[in-house]
């Protein structure tokens, strides 16, 4: 490279030196710039990073020991789901494409340099012919090309030839021949309509840049949606625990009966109809805790799934206690959020931003190609043995037009592309619409949950007294068992209901944080 930079040096004067220097600089900063650009362009900040750091693969392992927490599921989830890692995939290869993007504009140097020696026996004295003189030929190159597109479209092109031969004489009696050929070249040239300026010539990285940032979002949205997923999976699998749990209070409840109607047939105070319906709803309640063992263990399948644990490997779920809050939620604070922030919102604007300037660099292709080019040529011709040098030096600016008078391909895809800038805008409008019309509905649904909780806990209470009183009722002979097999299904029904109410309270917060980008919490401390 040493001799390179000599030969540069020293023969890129006035014109090509300074062009030279001027691209090394200019390649420089746009590798300065870039990097200050891919830094640049960030996304929002959203406080689960914070609340649900993933867990590393040596905190899974002791963490599926123990009984998992809510917050154990999140953090292995957003660790190992399987949907959320290829979305990642997608991020990295968009962040490479954003560090590609910066080709275009890096300098390109070429070097070819070539070495030829050879020698031949041939009589060149004409006194003595059977006498061969032995010829060398000795033959040095050097070519050199340097290459630099800049931001607003102008191509530099620097080449530089050296061509030196020392050659034996070719007729007898002269000197060796020293010949030695110098050239180079300095070609500028500016697109002044077509594939010119900033915008255009600047749109590989600009688009590398927002889709980038698309996948920024859609990978933020991910995450939310493995937030989500895992919520309700995890709620569904305290709702099957719960009905497990009331179903087996039922089958005691009714085993209790059971006994108590025998022991009632034996005092002639009862009937065997009485055994028989207290038989029959144990079966009944045996039946249910079956279907309930089973739905449970699919919830805890399904649970494993979304974090992306062996679907074989046992787990165990801590116990929780589920609660809820009589507090109205306030639609409008949340939709403003939920506009504000929601990740899928933000994907969508970049996409438009994407397909805006696809479709002003379509328009730009149907412009005429019109370029204005500065060439500067020197060379020298130097006869190292006579001694004499001839140079030639020339200046050429030549303004380029050329215009395909049908680019119908051109049309086409610009109007493609403003159809779908326009399809873009539409999908964006109606994702709004439909945050604002699913936030309204989860509020509503929350505020009901709410009262039918209240009113199912009556419920319990209340079927809780009917069932000691009708055991009083049938102890003291007044009445069938009849009544406490209703009051104990009453209260069956009444637990279960409670249970998915609850399950269902939290499941729609869970949907509402996803949509909002914060837990609700944290909007209402800020309301």
């Amino acid at each position: 490279m040493g001799i390179v930079r000599s030969f540069f040096k020293r023969e890129a004067s006035g014109l090509g030196a300074g062009v030279f220097r001027f691209s090394l600089l200019g390649a420089l900063l746009l590798v300065l710039v870039g990097t200050g650009v891919n830094r640049a362009g960030g996304t929002l900040k959203y406080p689960f990073e914070d609340l649900y750091p993933p867990y590393s693969a040596k905190e899974i392992q002791e963490v599926l020991k123990r009984p998992l927490t809510l917050e154990d599921c999140i953090r292995i989830a957003l660790s190992e789901n399987v949907s959320l890692q290829i979305v990642e995939g997608d991020l990295y290869a968009a962040e490479s494409d954003v560090s590609g993007s910066y080709g275009t504009f890096l300098p390109v140097l070429s070097l070819n340099a070539s070495r030829t020696q050879s020698e031949e026996n041939h009589p060149l004295d004409p006194t003595s012919p059977q006498d061969p003189t032995r010829l060398t030929f000795d033959n040095n190159a050097l070519v050199a090309q340097f290459q630099q597109t800049l931001y607003s479209g102008t191509k530099l092109d620097f080449s530089f030839d050296l061509r030196r031969d020392v050659n034996s004489p070719s007729t007898f009696g002269d000197p060796k021949s020293k010949l030695e050929t110098r050239n180079f070249s300095v070609t500028v040239t500016q697109p002044l309509l077509k594939g010119g300026w900033f915008t255009v010539t600047r749109s590989p990285i600009t688009l590398s840049r927002y889709s980038h940032e698309a996948q920024k979002y859609r990978y933020t949205d991910t995450q939310l949606k493995t937030i989500t997923d895992t919520k309700i999976a995890f709620y569904n699998v305290l709702l099957q625990r719960e009905i497990i749990k009331s179903n087996l209070a039922a089958i005691k409840r009714d085993s209790t009966l059971i006994a108590l109607s025998e022991a009632k047939v034996q005092a002639s105070m009862a009937t065997k109809r009485d055994v028989l319906s207290a038989q029959i709803q144990l079966a009944e309640d045996q039946a249910s805790l079956i279907a309930a063992q089973a739905d449970y263990q699919k919830a805890l399948d399904d649970l494993k799934e979304i974090m992306g644990v062996p679907i074989d490997y046992p787990i165990e779920i801590d116990t929780v206690a589920l609660s809820y809050s009589e507090s109205p939620l306030d639609p409008k604070p949340l939709i403003e959020k939920a506009l504000a922030r929601n990740p899928n919102l933000h994907f969508f604007e970049r996409n438009i931003a994407m397909k805006d300037l696809e479709y002003r660099v379509a328009q730009n292709e149907r412009l005429p190609q019109l370029d204005l080019a500065f060439q500067y040529t020197g060379g020298s011709d130097n006869n190292l043995t006579q001694n004499s040098e001839v140079t030639s030096n020339d200046l050429v600016v030549s303004l380029n037009l050329s215009y395909p008078l049908f680019n119908k391909s051109a049309v086409a895809k610009a109007q493609k592309l403003r159809i779908a800038k326009t399809q873009e805008m539409l999908k964006l409008e109606d994702f709004r619409r439909q945050i604002v019309l699913q936030i309204r509905d989860i509020v509503r649904s929350i505020h009901t949950n709410v009262e039918e909780i209240k009113v199912l806990k009556q419920t319990i209470e209340a079927a809780k007294e009917k069932v000691q009183f009708a055991t009083v009722m049938f102890n003291l002979g007044r009445a069938s068992n009849f009544d406490i097999t209703d009051a104990q299904q009453a209260l069956l029904k009444a637990e279960i209901q409670l249970a998915g109410k609850l399950v269902n309270y939290h499941s729609q917060l869970a949907i509402l944080e996803s949509l909002v980008g914060e837990p609700i919490s944290m909007v209402e401390n800020e309301q």
